[in-house]
Formats: C-alpha cells, sequence, structure tokens
C-alpha cells in the first residue's frame, strides 16, 4: 500500500476498515466490512428516501435468469461481459444477471397497464455481475459484482420531457450531497458507419438521439456528442462529475429506449383503446455502489461528512472513575442512532485525541471530573477544534440537525 498516494482509496479503506479483498475470495470481489457497511447503508437510505419521494417503486429480483431471457434481450452475442452459462440437473440454462432490466420488464409485463400507470418507476438496489478482464480490476471502482442503484422508468411518448427533467433535478439533488456542483454530459449515439452492431430502425435512433440532446440542452450542462458509444438498443447519457481534486469521474447513466419495448412487448392501454408500445428510460445515478463509494473515499480523502461517516462520535474518559458517565452519554447517543465508541483503553488523553483524529472521526467528547460534576461533555471538532462544554440534550440536538440535513 506504500505506493499508493494518500487519497488511494485503497489505502485509505484499509487505513479506515472500510473493505478487504481476499486472494481466496477473488480479486475484483470486495467486501466491506462494518465500517465501511455503514457507508453503504447510508447511501442506499438517501436514495431510497429521495426516489421513494419521487413515486419510485422498489423490488427485489433473483440473481440468475435462463438464458432466454438474454437472448431476448440480445444481450447475449451482443454484451461480452456476461458471466459463464450454468447448466442445472434438468438441463435448463442460467446466467447470472449482467444486468436488472430484462427482469424488471417481466414485472412490468405481469399485470396489463392503462396509459393511467405511466409513469411506472421500477426502481432496485440490484447486484449484478460482470466478466471483467483481470488487468481492469481496481480495488472499488471496478469489480465483477456490482450493485446498481438502478431504475426503470416505463412512460409514454408524451411523458419524454418531463421524465427527463425529472431526473435531471434528481440528479442534481443527490450530487449536491456530496458537494458535486461541477459536471459535464458525453450524449453516447450510434456508429453511422456500422449500424449493424444495433437494435432498431434509422428512425427510431434518430428520434431517440435528439431527444437525448435537447434534454441536455434544456438541462443547460455542458456536453460533448460522441460517436460509436451507445448501448446496443438505444442512445445514452453519461454524467462525469468533478471531485475535489479537479479529477472527473464517470458515474451517472441514463439510457432512452424504443427497442426493447418492441423485444418484450411492453406495451399499454392508451387512451384510444388500442395498445401502445411504452419508452423506457434506464436510470443508475450513482452509477454502482461499490465505485461510487470508491470515488467519495477518494473525494473526501476518507474525512467523511458527519451523516456519512461510520463512527461519528467518539467518547474519551481520562480515567476510569470517568466510566460509568461515559457509558451513560454513549447510551443516550445510541438511543438516538448517532453511531458512536468509547474509548476505555489505558492510553493518555492526548493519545486517545491523536487516534481519533487519525480514524478521522467527526466529534470526540472529552470526560473528566469537570465534566462528571457538571453533568457536561468538552466537544471536540475534527474540523472546527475546541467546541467548549456542552449539556448532552444540546449536543444530540445539534448532531442530529447536523445529519438530518447531510452537512
Amino acid at each position: 500500500m506504500d505506493e499508493l498516494g494518500d487519497s488511494d482509496h485503497r489505502k485509505i479503506g484499509q487505513e479506515l476498515g472500510l473493505f478487504v479483498v481476499s486472494d481466496l475470495v477473488g480479486k475484483g470481489l470486495p467486501m466491506l466490512l462494518p465500517k465501511g457497511a455503514l457507508v453503504r447503508n447510508e447511501l442506499e437510505r438517501l436514495i431510497i428516501e429521495e426516489k421513494r419521494a419521487l413515486g419510485y417503486q422498489f423490488v427485489y429480483t433473483p440473481h440468475i435468469a435462463k438464458k432466454e431471457i438474454y437472448i431476448k434481450s440480445g444481450h447475449i452475442g451482443r454484451y461480452d461481459a456476461m458471466m459463464p452459462i450454468m447448466t442445472d440437473e434438468n438441463g435448463d440454462e442460467f446466467v447470472m444477471k449482467a444486468m436488472n432490466c430484462p427482469h424488471h420488464f417481466e414485472i412490468y409485463n405481469s399485470s396489463p397497464k392503462s396509459y393511467r400507470d405511466l409513469p411506472l418507476r421500477i426502481a432496485e438496489n440490484g447486484t449484478v455481475y460482470r466478466n471483467e478482464k483481470s488487468g481492469e480490476l481496481a480495488g472499488l471502482l471496478r469489480v465483477k459484482n456490482l450493485t446498481v442503484d438502478d431504475t426503470h422508468h416505463f412512460i409514454r411518448q408524451d411523458q419524454i420531457e418531463s421524465e427527463m427533467k425529472m431526473i435531471f433535478g434528481l440528479t442534481d439533488k443527490i450530487y449536491k450531497a456530496f458537494g458535486f456542483n461541477d459536471y459535464k454530459v458525453e450524449i453516447s449515439v450510434r456508429d453511422p458507419q456500422n449500424k449493424e452492431k444495433y437494435f432498431g430502425s434509422d428512425e427510431v435512433w434518430e428520434k431517440a438521439e435528439k431527444i437525448l440532446i435537447e434534454s441536455v440542452k434544456k438541462w443547460g450542462v455542458s456536453y460533448t456528442v460522441e460517436e460509436g458509444e451507445a448501448a446496443f438498443y438505444g442512445p445514452k447519457i453519461d454524467v462525469r462529475v468533478k471531485d475535489s481534486q479537479g479529477r472527473y469521474w464517470q458515474l451517472a447513466t441514463i439510457q432512452l429506449d424504443f427497442n426493447q419495448p418492441e423485444n418484450f412487448d411492453l406495451k399499454y392501454v392508451a387512451e384510444d383503446g388500442k395498445f401502445h408500445k411504452a419508452v423506457v428510460v434506464h436510470v443508475a445515478i450513482f452509477g454502482s455502489f461499490e465505485r461510487f463509494m470508491g470515488v467519495i473515499i477518494e473525494h473526501y480523502k476518507g474525512i467523511f461528512p458527519l451523516w456519512l461517516s461510520p463512527v461519528q462520535v467518539k467518547i474519551l474518559p481520562i480515567g476510569e472513575s470517568h466510566f460509568l458517565y461515559a457509558t451513560e452519554v454513549m447510551d443516550k447517543l445510541k438511543a438516538e442512532n448517532i453511531r458512536v465508541e468509547l474509548d476505555v483503553s489505558d492510553e493518555t488523553l492526548g493519545k486517545k485525541i491523536r487516534t481519533t483524529k487519525i480514524e478521522k472521526v467527526p466529534y470526540a467528547l472529552v470526560i473528566g471530573d469537570k465534566e462528571l460534576a457538571d453533568k457536561k461533555v468538552t466537544v471536540e471538532s475534527r474540523d472546527s477544534g475546541n467546541l467548549g462544554a456542552s449539556s448532552i440534550e444540546e449536543l444530540i440536538s445539534k448532531l442530529k440537525e447536523e445529519i438530518k440535513n447531510r452537512k
């Protein structure tokens, strides 16, 4: 790890105990440790809260499916990173899913739909598996198993503009929670010299590409058009965000799809009483939780804001006589769902404070004779230094407000 830079997420991940990669489990298969899992939980909480507020409905789907569904979707034969096919005792062939969309299409088709049912927004934080080349695997940024904050928007053609506006607004809101305010867009379109690689007619592709370009123009974000980078079933938008070190990371993907609705007969009954095909928008804002975690570890250099910090508060009693009161303080913080640890080691207070700073904990609470007598704590802020004495009630109110606002 010595050769890695100080902001490399692999080095920080090891120092803070966030994740581990085992040779026996396999390269490209990182495992989140308890503190890393807490960061992941907060990311999931954020994305679920924001999506549910906009009417998204969350589902769970299996991690495998019969080979035929990927033949129908066109992935087998066109997508190089599919995992090897498995055969069960009945001779049926299955594939570990490399994407969630075919499963979501089958959920859509599980009941009849009317124009009144649309837009229908199906969401899943779904794990997929991709047979990435060994040399391309790197920590959390490139893995074989990735959990996508996946959504599929089933909409009418007259809803495309409003749906894209809503998606862009959600993307803005999510990214601003991490201080990502500067980003650019790449619009990926067909290779006009190699059209046989793609599903669908010229008319469908030209229409979809035009809609995406016009939508991004209205969003007001700088963009480029990249020929030959589209998915085989539709053009897409890739959003690259600028981090605290001035680097751009590809995160969100937004794809407009007129072709898979034909393959899977994704229809609804329109106002005219006839069947019409839905339009699908594929959206992932984080991209994947693994990659997003790698990006924000480097973006923050491990100095997470309070709401994301695995340990939010560390209590530092000076001596054994302060342990009982320190435990009472810890119990009160835990009762308010504040993540807290108690340091009852024999180390000096100075050493305890240094350790807390190395661990990048946002707040340390020092408890000595005066704090015990006054039933208060002395608050040491990682970012602002000594904040003086505080009652437990005042401290809890301050912390809860900071966490609620995701500061």
